[in-house]
């Protein structure tokens, strides 16, 4: 196993570290090239309304398996929602769509908890953030992780995602890149790479079959050249992505 550092590393230039909130902005640009995202009120905010639910997933899940395996069972998954979930109505595009949103994500989220299986068991990553060489590549590669499971058989990992964005191209350079880390990180490819669409309570799985590793570091390989010649190592600016405060959860915003 190669040596899997916590990020921020120390040792890592900004240039040659490819981050995967990044890789995802960029792939995603490509639907929404210069978009000004405004509320119905006219002004101009930050963040869409599918990053600010992105968010507020992800505080739900990371502090949902945070609680001891056994009294998962009395967690309210509607308060775990609300927590971080907006409070500004103006942020949607309708009070009606404000309220039928956080229903639908409170409703799939409690279905994915109770069906999700790992009863008794912790994650062996929840919302945490790594680094690993990439040698072939010439590049550090940060990742952050959501929920990642082991099986009792300790066969391979078992990586989950949340989205609320469903965006198949960003979910196709999630693909290599996690496959890219796990194999330099630990020695093998995941044994499954889930996607969970929290909108639809819909789970998909990501095949690497018949992908040649190759081929995974070749895309990391072009994304990284057309990033550095689109960003010019500017620090990203599109969706105005930022480090949130819960930096050791790795939380972003977008």
């Amino acid at each position: 196993m190669r040596d899997v550092r916590e990020s921020p590393s120390q040792n890592s230039g900004e240039l040659r570290l490819l981050k995967d909130y990044r890789l995802e902005s960029w792939l995603a640009s490509g639907r929404y090239p210069q978009r000004e995202i405004r509320s119905n009120r006219g002004t101009r905010e930050d963040y869409h309304w599918t990053q600010r639910v992105q968010y507020a997933v992800g505080h739900a899940v990371n502090r949902f398996y945070s609680i001891q395996p056994e009294f998962r069972s009395q967690a309210d998954t509607a308060e775990l929602v609300d927590y971080r979930w907006p409070r500004k109505i103006s942020y949607f595009d309708s009070e009606k769509s404000y309220w039928e949103l956080k229903d639908r994500v409170t409703d799939h989220l409690a279905s994915f908890f109770a069906s999700n299986g790992y009863e008794g068991q912790r994650p062996v990553m929840l919302y945490e953030q790594f680094e690993t060489e990439v040698t072939d590549l010439g590049i550090d590669l940060s990742m952050v992780f959501q929920a990642v499971w082991q099986n009792e058989n300790l066969t391979g990992l078992h990586l989950q995602k949340f989205v609320v964005d469903y965006d198949p191209e960003v979910l196709d350079g999630y693909r290599h890149a996690a496959r890219v880390f796990c194999r330099e990180a630990f020695g093998s490819d995941p044994e499954t790479i889930e996607i969970y669409k929290v909108l639809s309570g819909e789970r998909i799985e990501l095949d690497l079959k018949g992908i040649p590793y190759e081929k995974s570091l070749d895309y990391l390989r072009l994304a990284y050249g057309s990033m550095e010649t689109d960003y010019k190592q500017e620090p990203c600016t599109y969706r105005s992505c930022r480090q949130e405060p819960e930096g050791e959860t790795g939380f972003r915003v977008c």
